[in-house]
């Protein structure tokens, strides 16, 4: 059908349900703006008398209850083309969808919601009905907090006693919800008002917690779960139930109907002095999303820092990790080879303790200051007719000049030698200390020594100013002797005036 067809006098608005037998529409009446809702049984279960018989029965217990929290019906049709029956138009949810969407919201509302219930029951245990199909699915639940209990179709009256007495256990059909099921018509026996009470107890139960008491995929399973297992007590799901609420819903799940409540008027007493929680549950729900928001806030910020330090690591280990620079290329002779100084960076050579400072012993006069020099005599020059100490430096000589042996000279090719300069290791005969007359090239050099009248000899102590007695000497080191055993070649001793000038005209001067 569409939302434009119409069944007699009703206009179909909208399906709002529909189920394996039956729909349900919002209608309404031609010539009337209220709004109505009509339960329509589908053409293919028209066919069935069952279905016929149970939208019957459903409409008539129906239009006999008059409570504000049952639903009213109003008009009923059935005929071999048609069959349904209108009734009050409830612009709400079912509690099963509340409870889904909003569980906190649901919780809200239980006590009003128990409390309309029991009155609802209680007003249709009066009826003498019992509902046999008490769940969420089949309570409509405004913002408002109204209540409206809908379905009668598995409402029936009490059993008969005589009638059990005579019925097989085997022969009676088990009708409902399993999963709000009584364990009394589980296991086939009398039906009372207390099954309603059971019921109510699971609804509460799921309320309160969310899920039901008993819950498996196996059918016959959740059956002997309802006879059989006890509940766990709601306070252990959600902490915020109170103790009071955790005894009154065991009890309405009592295994045996004498362990429950008398009735519902009792059920409505117990209520209406019950709190459920202990705290407000829509503040409470409100505070727990605040803290996993934050929670799941704070997880994402950690993980963001933990790619933002894992980058930073790998820019530091980039950085810390530079390409190597190419090394120069240096020859192998300049490595590790400082350059040879030049000639003017080569310190002059001197000879050390000349000329001689304050204070300071003259060499060969032993004792004797430099303040304290012979008379006539000029410092810094040695005395007149004073033999030549090694280490010592004739008068008027300059420090490094003449060249040593082996040490270069200005001008002059390497392995050369100056200009009457002998090779190293030979001297000419004379006496050691002395310079043989015409030796070329030796500026200042000293003429034998003739002694002066006065001077001290070579050898003798010298006298000390002031009457001191003489000092004694240094001794002059003597030419080293041969080993024991061995002669030394005799060398003959030529006077200075034999050696012939053309030995020293032989050298290659340049």
């Amino acid at each position: 059908m569409s939302d434009t067809d119409k069944i007699d006098e009703f206009e179909l608005v909208n399906c709002i349900a529909t189920g394996s037998v039956t729909q349900i529409w919002e209608v309404k009446k031609s010539g009337s703006n209220q709004p109505l809702a009509m339960k329509l049984l589908l053409d293919e279960a028209l066919e069935d008398p069952e279905n016929r018989k149970a939208l019957k029965h459903e409409a008539t217990i129906g239009k006999s209850m008059g409570h504000p929290s049952i639903i009213k019906v109003y008009d009923l049709k059935l005929t071999k083309k048609i069959g349904y029956y209108t009734m009050e138009y409830f612009r709400s949810g079912n509690l099963k969808a509340l409870i889904r969407s909003d569980h906190a919201q649901a919780q809200g509302r239980l006590k009003k919601l128990m409390e309309s219930l029991a009155q609802a029951l209680a007003y249709f245990h009066e009826k003498g009905w019992v509902h046999r199909d008490v769940k969420p699915d089949n309570v409509l639940l405004s913002k408002a907090g109204e209540v409206r209990l809908i379905d009668f179709s598995l409402s029936c009256k009490p059993s008969n006693a005589f009638l059990r007495a005579v019925t097989t256990k085997s022969s009676i059909a088990i009708q409902g919800t399993r999963t709000y099921l009584a364990p009394e018509l589980i296991r086939r026996e009398a039906t009372t008002f207390s099954v309603d009470i059971y019921s109510l107890g699971v609804l509460m139960y799921e309320t309160l917690v969310g899920d039901p008491p008993f819950r498996t995929a196996n059918p016959n399973d959740l059956l002997m779960m309802h006879v059989r297992d006890k509940p766990v007590k709601p306070s252990e799901l959600d902490e915020n139930i109170s103790p009071e609420a955790d005894d009154l819903v065991l009890r309405l799940l009592a295994k045996k109907p004498k362990d429950r409540p008398g009735s519902m008027q009792e059920v409505f007493a117990e209520v209406r002095s019950l709190n459920f929680f202990k705290e407000d549950p829509v503040k409470v729900a409100r505070e727990r999303q605040e803290v996993i928001a934050l929670s799941d806030a704070q997880a994402n910020e950690d993980r963001l820092d933990s790619r933002r330090d894992a980058t930073r690591d790998r820019t530091k280990d980039v950085k810390r990790k530079p390409k190597p620079k190419p090394k120069p290329k240096i020859a192998p002779d300049l490595e590790k080879k400082p350059a040879a100084p030049t000639q003017q960076q080569q310190p002059p050579q001197q000879i050390p303790g000349y000329p001689p400072q304050p204070g300071m012993p003259i060499p060969g006069y032993p004792g004797m200051m430099p303040d304290q020099m012979p008379a006539g005599q000029i410092p810094g020059q040695m005395p007149p007719g004073y033999p030549m100490q090694p280490g010592m430096m004739p008068p008027g000589a300059m420090p490094g000049y003449p060249p040593q042996p082996g040490m270069p000279v200005p001008g002059m090719m390497p392995g050369q030698m100056p200009p009457g300069q002998m090779p190293p290791g030979q001297m000419p005969a004379g006496q050691p200390g002395q310079v043989p007359p015409g030796y070329p090239g030796m500026p200042g050099a000293i003429p034998p020594m003739v002694p002066q009248p006065g001077a001290p000899q070579p050898g003798a102590p010298v006298p000390q100013q002031g009457g001191q007695p003489p000092q004694p000497s240094a001794p002059v080191p003597s030419a080293p002797q041969a080993p024991a055993g061995e002669q030394p070649p005799a060398k003959e001793k030529k006077p200075i005036e034999d050696i012939p000038l053309a030995t020293f005209d032989d050298l290659e001067i340049e």
